[in-house]
């Protein structure tokens, strides 16, 4: 089996199973109880809390535990605007989280503006910085892209918009780039940064959202008053234990992989470019992690080619996971993708956990399905 869906999710580390099951079944304590097991529980997610605003190089107040990056990406826009009305402006290649919100914020009464993008899917910054308004009230750019890979510098992104419209929010979706891109919130001059336990081989079903110390939320889920209020809910002990151990074990192994990563992606595309013809690299080498290889054949249904590489055990994507069921073009309109292309996007991501030879072997096996289905469609 070859697994190169790890933008969709990641294998859990050994280490962080064994961190859920001491908190499972061992220290199961409500850490909103009052016995000692319960303070047990309760002091390893401040612990945790601490570990994971040391990745962000962020104060552990700061650091809110959600659910996933979806609810993190939720909080952000729809719980930290006090003006009701401005404008909002969002990259339009957003992961659906984000620009979903921002058709809500539309539908109740702002004013939302979508940022253009390259056509490896980082913002135009150019024609971003032509956008800002006196009255912008929010911004949203992904730090990577969770379709290319495409880096943003967000650093540079949250400085104009500061300069421009100082009382504006600055957030970033960081799902992609945690741990695998270096970011200090601090010195990036963001107001709300968004993670993802399982992007990072942490369990599916915990997050996080950092918030600028000054940024108020509006309560997300009322209830008991965890997490500050913002989100009353009891903790997944066991998730953000785990979370915690991943972002710690995660920067360090991600970026011994990274040199590898880079080699083999650069003979995989050289590969694909020889053996496949009317083929698009969407994935700019330079400009997005090495990790992703996302393309798009011309004539050919992406989902077509899934499947028949799933019989062959090898596991790849069409896109972003939460949308796979869709029709939505949304992202290959905005990438600039022509029509001819569009149905045959595909999204080859390798991770620390492959081994080496596996994207290589994965792109010989998609030539030869790119053969046998185009023999299929000329008869």
């Amino acid at each position: 089996m070859i697994y190169l869906d790890n933008a969709a999710t990641t294998q859990m580390f050994e280490e962080c199973a064994a961190v859920l099951q001491k908190y499972d079944r061992e220290l199961y304590f409500n850490p909103s109880a009052r016995y000692s097991g319960a303070l047990a529980a309760q002091e390893a997610v401040k612990d945790a809390r601490a570990r994971v605003a040391r990745r962000l190089g962020a104060d552990a107040s700061e650091i809110y535990f959600t659910a996933s990056g979806s609810e993190a990406d939720n909080m952000a826009l729809l719980c930290s605007l006090r003006r009701k009305s401005g404008r909002v402006i969002v990259s339009a290649a957003e992961h659906s989280a984000v620009y979903k919100c921002a058709c809500e914020l539309e539908r109740r009464g702002y004013e939302v503006v979508f940022a253009p993008v390259t056509p490896w899917g980082a913002v135009d910054t150019e024609r971003f910085t032509e956008l800002l308004t006196p009255d912008t009230v929010l911004v949203s750019v992904m730090h990577v892209s969770n379709e290319t890979g495409a880096v943003n510098d967000i650093k540079t992104l949250a400085a104009a918009v500061k300069k421009r419209c100082p009382k504006a929010l600055f957030h970033s979706d960081g799902v992609q780039a945690f741990c695998k891109e270096e970011i200090n919130v601090h010195a990036a001059g963001i107001d709300m940064y968004s993670l993802s336990g399982h992007k990072i081989h942490a369990p599916k079903g915990v997050g996080a959202l950092y918030v600028k110390k000054g940024v108020h939320l509006s309560p997300f889920v009322l209830g008991g008053g965890q997490e500050g209020g913002v989100r009353s809910a009891t903790e997944n002990v066991a998730g953000i234990c785990a979370l915690a151990l991943a972002c710690e074990l995660a920067g360090e192994r991600m970026r011994a992989a990274a040199p590898r990563l880079a080699k083999e992606r650069a003979e995989a595309e050289e590969y694909l470019q020889k053996n496949i013809d009317d083929l698009v690299i969407l994935s700019r080498r330079g400009a997005c992690l090495d990790g992703f290889l996302t393309l798009a054949v011309k004539g050919v249904r992406g989902e077509v080619l899934v499947h028949m590489l799933d019989d062959e055990g090898i596991f790849v994507g069409t896109g972003s996971a939460c949308s796979s069921h869709s029709a939505d073009k949304r992202i290959a309109a905005a990438l600039g993708v022509p029509d001819e292309y569009a149905d045959g996007m595909l999204r080859l991501t390798c991770g620390d956990m492959n081994a080496e030879g596996d994207l290589l072997a994965a792109c010989r096996a998609l030539a030869a399905a790119v053969r046998k289905e185009r023999k299929y469609i000329k008869r």
